[in-house]
């Protein structure tokens, strides 16, 4: 493996530790929930969900990650301010997870924030996110409440390569930093079916240069990008998409988003951070408590 030359930021996240060299601290699961297709969501707009299966799914994942070491956050996507509201005030007041406004719109993602803010979880909340083209008045609108975690996505249009990610990152980071957030997260924004690669590298590059935790989404193009995916059972699938996403482990990503049904994540991220972790040792990298996957996984 590999030490990075940047100093590696590490924050403390609600009871989630994210970042530093690889083999220090494991690869943070941010588990998508009410996503676009979730059959969790009854009504969007009026935000009625199963709230008893939410939170099965929810208790079932955050059980598997403890039991060998994934730290997990919950990412909530919203389509609606009114479901952002309930989802972030339910998931908020019954579980003791970080948790990542995700909304779809301004109007939605400050709907979730102004919730989270009014039940005092601001320290365990991540905004997401700064990007390209966020907007001033949103970005004022969320300094309010006084958030200081964000994700910063580096969706670079023009030039969607790994050096294109890393071109734009001193801008959005110091535009980030200019509306109070103190804890970067780095998202590397795969829109595509090809990008996972770029990405990939370009979490490398970031972490080698700046020291910020990053990471992405890599896998939710598979079925509507990749045109041979008919081919395949669930499966198979399943497989593909959890080898894509524990690639990016190799390179230093600090976090992985994916879905939260898709369980078969959690064993896999935490095989790859054990092995990971047991060759960094011979760098002089060791881990920082017993908690990680490290000594979950060997005997």
């Amino acid at each position: 493996m590999f030490k990075f030359q940047a100093e590696q930021k590490v924050y403390q996240i609600g009871n989630v530790t994210i970042g530093g060299q690889p083999g220090q601290y494991p690869t943070v699961l941010m588990a998508s929930i009410f996503y676009q297709g979730d059959k969790l969501v009854k009504d969007e707009e009026k935000g009625i969900f199963d709230q008893e299966g939410a939170l099965c799914w929810i208790n079932k994942i955050d059980d598997m990650c403890k039991k060998v070491g994934v730290p997990l956050m919950i990412d909530i996507v919203g389509a609606s301010e009114n479901a952002m509201r309930n989802y972030v005030e339910f998931i908020g007041c019954n579980t003791d997870l970080p948790l990542i406004i995700d909304g779809t719109v301004a109007k939605v993602r400050i709907a979730g924030v102004e919730m989270a803010a009014k039940l005092g979880l601001q320290d365990r909340v991540v905004f997401d996110s700064v990007n390209a083209e966020s907007r001033a008045e949103e970005l004022e609108e969320v300094k309010k409440y006084g958030l200081k975690t964000t994700i910063v996505m580096l969706n670079n249009s023009k030039k969607p390569t790994a050096q294109g990610r890393v071109d734009i990152a001193d801008v959005l980071i110091e535009r980030a930093k200019s509306y109070g957030f103190e804890k970067l997260l780095l998202d590397m924004a795969v829109l595509d079916i090809i990008e996972p690669g770029p990405a990939a590298k370009a979490i490398y590059m970031l972490k080698d240069k700046y020291g910020y935790p990053a990471g992405c989404s890599p896998t939710h193009t598979v079925i509507t990008g990749w045109k041979k995916a008919y081919m395949y059972n669930k499966i198979e699938i399943a497989s593909t998409k959890t080898s894509m996403a524990t690639s990016l482990q190799l390179l230093g990503a600090d976090f992985i988003m994916y879905g939260i049904k898709q369980t078969e994540i959690v064993p896999s991220m935490a095989a790859v951070d054990a092995l990971v972790a047991y060759s960094c040792m011979q760098y002089g990298v060791r881990p920082a408590s017993h908690a990680h996957p490290l000594y979950h996984i060997f005997k």
